[in-house]
């Protein structure tokens, strides 16, 4: 953003501070670096996070690091936390200096740019009333005016390397999720998926991807030759969204069918060891790979479903049943989309016939590997042998209810 309306504007006073020009993009964009050492006392209120690929999460060991060196506890050297720290970035439209104060501007995307965590420990050591903030401690802030939207993501990442941002973040702060923010829209559920590092959520926008890519018949084709499965949305998320990122138009053409799919996983999840255990005088919640919560702890959700109970089938077990059911997805001849074959309905239909002859394989999975969860999960073998499963049930199913071909009048079958 190069011009545009102002929608902040905050005042800093540094004891020191310098204007330079980019040295490459000046005269082509007008790219300015402000370097400021603001006291610490003086560092502003309000400052938004929104160019950040990271919402700040300062509970991690580092940053309990960092609050001691601000508060020149241990063994740190009075007033070196300037040194020790690269300080925080803020992305801005101007700035301008007015008698000692230099006035920053901030328009739409604007803001922390790198340091939101240092940022955020400034303001709750400042807040609180059981330490002091030393006064001769300082902060360098760099402020980058007149840089183009387009380049901020990537900028962002150069930035964030001292605690690795996750993919996840540069691709959400890059946009690149924006379609599926608009599909996953229901306020039933929209507050339960976590777009970028640090939100709160019972899924992240990984996890999405992954769930979609148990799904992708492009890349994990029905055909009876094929022996690829995607073991990779389970085994390493990390590749699954960089699937994502290489053909988003596969995955956009699954729209159609994302709500359902999410449903679907939360419905294995939930109903499969009730499933079991009401086919016969089993106890579901007892074996391997059913976690189980107890006493206060708080009951798993299922946001999707809008569920919630004290167990729940573990990932590992859950991804190879969830995706056996690609078998029951097909692209859309008129608009090339994802859709069910035969409807959700039926899908569901057959998830539950099926249910408990998938839980007896994954329970001879788990006993043949040690009744380890994670190995069930990465089992090439267990994940081609539930999509067979599922398979053989639908084309039976379908044979049984499909109409008999049409007879002559001998009652021979019309074929000659």
């Amino acid at each position: 953003m190069r011009e545009g309306t102002v929608s902040l504007s905050v005042v800093f006073r540094p004891k020191f501070a310098r204007r330079i020009p980019d040295p490459r993009f000046f005269d082509e964009h007008g790219i300015v670096r402000y370097i400021l050492f603001v006291p610490i006392s003086g560092v502003p209120e309000g400052l938004p996070n929104d160019p950040n690929a990271r919402t700040p999460n300062t509970n991690k060991q580092v940053y309990r690091e960092i609050a001691a060196s601000l508060l020149d506890a241990g063994e740190n050297v009075p007033g070196t936390f300037h040194l020790k720290h690269k300080g925080v970035t803020v992305l801005a439209q101007s700035v301008r200096k007015s008698g000692d104060n230099y006035v920053v501007e901030l328009g739409e995307k604007h803001g922390i740019l790198d340091g939101g965590h240092t940022y955020e420990i400034i303001q709750k050591n400042r807040a609180r009333m059981d330490v002091s903030v030393p006064e001769d401690q300082y902060v360098k802030f760099e402020i980058l005016t007149q840089v183009p939207n387009d380049w901020i993501a990537a900028i962002s990442g150069g930035l964030n390397t001292s605690v690795q941002v996750q993919a996840m973040s540069l691709a959400n702060l890059a946009g690149k999720f924006d379609w599926l923010k608009e599909v996953l829209d229901d306020p039933k559920y929209a507050k339960n998926i976590a777009w970028q590092e640090g939100d709160p959520g019972e899924y992240t926008a990984r996890d999405i991807i992954a769930l979609m890519t148990c799904m992708n018949i492009e890349q994990y084709p029905n055909d009876p030759g094929n022996t690829s499965h995607p073991v990779v949305a389970y085994e390493k998320a990390s590749k699954a969204l960089d699937a994502y990122e290489d053909a988003p138009q596969q995955f956009e053409r699954m729209a159609p069918i994302l709500q359902d799919t999410l449903n679907l996983y939360e419905m294995v999840r939930y109903e499969a060891p009730r499933l079991w255990t009401q086919s016969g005088p089993r106890r579901g919640n007892a074996l391997a790979f059913v976690e189980r919560r107890t006493g206060r702890a708080k009951m798993w959700q299922f946001p999707f479903i809008a569920r919630e109970s004290e167990h729940r089938v573990m990932k590992g077990a859950a991804f190879p049943m969830f995706a056996a059911f690609r078998w029951m997805v097909e692209i859309d001849g008129t608009t090339a989309e994802y859709r069910w074959r035969g409807g959700f309905d039926l899908v569901r239909e057959r998830w539950m016939e099926i249910a408990p002859e998938l839980m007896e394989a994954t329970i001879a999975t788990s006993n043949d590997l040690g009744r380890k969860p994670d190995a069930i999960g990465k089992s090439r073998s267990h994940w081609s042998n539930l999509h067979a499963r599922v398979a053989m049930r639908d084309l039976q199913a379908s044979a049984v209810h499909r109409p008999s071909r049409r007879r002559g009048r001998s009652g021979k079958s019309g074929a000659g």
